[in-house]
């Protein structure tokens, strides 16, 4: 850790001198309260994400930046007090017309679909969140971008130890994990290829981790995506496969200012080989954004789990100005975990956000 940094900011220190600096920052606070077995119980906290980027225009083809950003939150939750203060980005970039190279803790993330994602891989970004905190990962990233707007995607991370995304077991220390992405237009949308491998640990050994995915979008009279994705665990004694694929579709209504309606379903099945299953889990997302007016939105979100019957419930308003914005939302959470959607202890709550942005 202590070597990435020292590497990177070596590197800043032959064009920081000469670069355009730019500073920003995101404050928010935010109570909330929830009723648990008939018994009301609440919590507050405060989040700041301060940023600095630092940027060199080399020549007019090529330009290079350096990023630093950190995350520090305080929190007390039925009583309980937390904090936490870590990196939230740190990285050099590199970029030219078609081409892109970025190293440090960065933000990586693709595929179509916004509220069951498949391909959810390097993250845990919630769709209940308006703030659209997503952690990042260490690793080099190379993009490049072709004339008739394909791009490919090469990249190695390391030093991720703990579970990402849709992982269940961490990686190992010490071992890096390589992938890369291809993408390219179609008629009426597109479609890309993604690979990913990994060696994992879990039970006290290791095991190799690869994961294949298919994705695509279309815009005909609706939008239409599609997320397939199929993982292999296989080492001492164990070989299992999980796979995955959500469907969606969108389509924004003529109504008063115009009313979006967003929909997307999820099966993820487990088994021992890859054309059958011993286990299925379905779960169905509806969203629903109506904008009342130049700075308010309101916004639902349900979600049921046909395996277990679950459902959540989730409507948020939200006032928007340039700076500041202020988020009410209602939430019914039940106790089974839906991914990363319902973070919150609470069965049936009420949470506010004031956010600032300079």
């Amino acid at each position: 850790m202590k070597f990435r940094f020292c590497i990177i900011l070596i590197i800043l220190l032959q064009f920081g001198f000469a670069a355009e600096r730019d500073f920003k920052g995101q404050l928010s606070v935010q109570g909330s309260g929830w009723n648990n077995d008939g018994i009301w119980d609440g919590g507050i906290g405060a989040q700041y994400i301060p940023n600095l980027r630092i940027s060199n225009q080399l020549s007019p083809m090529s330009l290079v930046d350096f990023e630093v950003s950190v995350y520090g939150y305080i929190n007390k939750e039925a009583g309980e007090a937390s904090n936490d203060f870590r990196p939230y980005r740190f990285n050099l970039r590199y970029a030219t017309q078609q081409s892109e190279t970025q190293i440090g803790l960065q933000k990586i993330n693709f595929g179509p679909a916004q509220l069951l994602r498949s391909l959810m891989w390097f993250d845990r970004q919630s769709p209940t969140d308006p703030m659209n905190i997503a952690e990042g990962v260490w690793g080099l990233r190379y993009r490049y971008g072709f004339l008739n707007n394909a791009n490919v995607w090469f990249w190695g991370l390391y030093g991720n130890e703990d579970p990402k995304g849709h992982e269940f077991y961490s990686s190992a220390n010490d071992k890096p994990e390589f992938g890369g992405r291809v993408q390219t237009p179609i008629p009426l949308g597109e479609m890309a290829l993604t690979f990913h491998s990994r060696t994992a640990k879990g039970g006290g050994q290791n095991f190799r981790e690869n994961r294949f995915a298919l994705d695509g979008r279309w815009d005909v009279v609706v939008g239409a995506w599609f997320e397939a994705v199929v993982q292999n665990v296989h080492g001492s004694g164990s070989n299992y496969f999980t796979k995955m694929l959500t469907l969606g579709t969108d389509y924004t209504f003529g109504i008063g200012n115009g009313l979006y309606v967003l929909g997307e379903h999820m099966i993820t099945q487990t088994a021992d080989e890859l054309l059958s299953s011993n286990r299925e889990y379905q779960i169905s997302a509806l969203m629903i954004n109506y904008p009342l007016g130049m700075f308010d939105n309101l916004s639902l979100m349900a979600f049921y789990s046909w395996d277990t019957e679950d459902v959540i419930q989730y409507i948020a308003w939200q006032r928007a100005y340039d700076k500041f914005s202020i988020n009410m939302a209602l939430f019914h959470f039940p106790d089974t975990q839906f991914s990363t959607i319902n973070v919150t202890n609470g069965d049936l709550g009420v949470r506010l956000i004031l956010i600032y942005n300079h």
